[in-house]
């Protein structure tokens, strides 16, 4: 499953750390899948990490929808209360 498929550097050295790179991400990949007890597939949980690289997500939650509306603010009293805001 390491697909390298263009190496940065034509000297001996340069390749050779190319590879061990994907290795080291290869395995952190199956480590992390493991550790969180994942039944998909290693490809398909290494293509929902590099799609959600940046965002702040569980492991274990990588492969569900998002929140519906995660950013609207929900009420903490009780629906038959009348809310107070200050500007």
């Amino acid at each position: 499953h390491l697909d390298i498929r263009k190496f940065l550097g034509a000297n001996d050295n340069a390749v050779r750390l190319q590879v061990f790179a994907a290795m080291i991400a290869y395995l952190l990949l199956r480590i992390a899948a493991k550790a969180n007890c994942l039944a998909m597939l290693p490809i398909r949980f290494a293509e929902l990490v590099s799609q959600l690289l940046f965002t702040r997500r569980a492991i274990a939650a990588i492969d569900k929808p998002p929140p519906i509306n995660p950013s609207k603010r929900r009420s903490h009293s009780h629906p038959d209360q009348i809310e107070l805001s200050y500007a």
